[in-house]
Parts: structure tokens; C-alpha cells; sequence
């Protein structure tokens, strides 16, 4: 006579059935994250006059990089300019995209730089890398 028993794989179903209740149950009473507010203008300007003062050290660094390879200078600083635009966003609680708007703003509408500080808004033209 056949006795009749639960399948050997039917505890696993029953684990992860109730792995997934409570990560839905976790899910569904969680607080939403807090998101950056948008910047107001002061912060704005503020952000701007940070990062242009700090521009002249990023193209230093990414020219050290690139020494023969102005396209590729152009993108390491960009590079650095959006990590900075991160940190520096993050530390006022503001959105990354303002502080990136800032920047471009800034540059559009002639905004005041810090003292000795002059910006370069232009892009090298892309040519073949050189052989070093």
C-alpha cells in the first residue's frame, strides 16, 4: 500500500512564499525616501562660484591624464565636473541637475567668477588619439 506524502520540495515553496510576503509586507509599509529639493537662486549662483572656482584644478588633473589629447582632457574634466556636481549636491541637499544647470546658466548668462578665475566654454575638436 502507497502512502501518500507531501512532496520533498514543498517546504521550499513554503520558505519562499513567506520570504516574499514579508518583502512585500516591507515594501508596502515603507517611508519613502526624502528627495533633494529644488535649488533656489542664491543656491544657484553658490553652486556656480564652486565650481568655477574649482574648474582651473579639474582641467589641471585631466590634462595630466591626456597630456597630447585634448578631447580626451575635455572628457576627463567632465567626468570630474559631474562627480563634483554629485558631492557637491549631496552636501547642499539639492537636486544634481541644478547644480549642472547652474553651471550651464552661469556660463550662458556671464554670471561673476571668482576672482582670477576665467572659464573655458568650448569643446576641442575630436581627432584621432595619439600614439605615445
Amino acid at each position: 500500500m502507497r502512502v501518500f506524502s507531501r512532496p520533498p520540495y514543498a517546504s521550499s515553496w513554503l520558505l519562499f512564499g513567506a520570504i516574499v510576503a514579508v518583502a512585500a509586507f516591507v515594501a508596502v509599509t515603507a517611508a519613502p525616501l526624502s528627495s533633494p529639493h529644488a535649488a533656489k537662486d542664491e543656491e544657484l549662483h553658490e553652486a556656480f562660484e564652486v565650481m568655477a572656482f574649482e574648474e582651473r584644478e579639474m582641467r589641471r588633473n585631466a590634462a595630466k591624464d591626456f597630456p597630447a589629447d585634448l578631447w580626451s582632457q575635455d572628457d576627463a574634466f567632465h567626468n570630474s565636473e559631474y562627480r563634483r556636481a554629485k558631492s557637491l549636491a549631496a552636501a547642499k541637499s539639492i537636486r544634481v541637475s541644478d547644480v549642472l544647470l547652474a553651471v550651464d546658466e552661469g556660463l550662458h548668462h556671464r554670471w561673476p567668477t571668482p576672482e582670477n578665475v576665467t572659464l573655458r566654454p568650448m569643446v576641442p575638436p575630436c581627432r584621432p588619439r595619439p600614439i605615445h
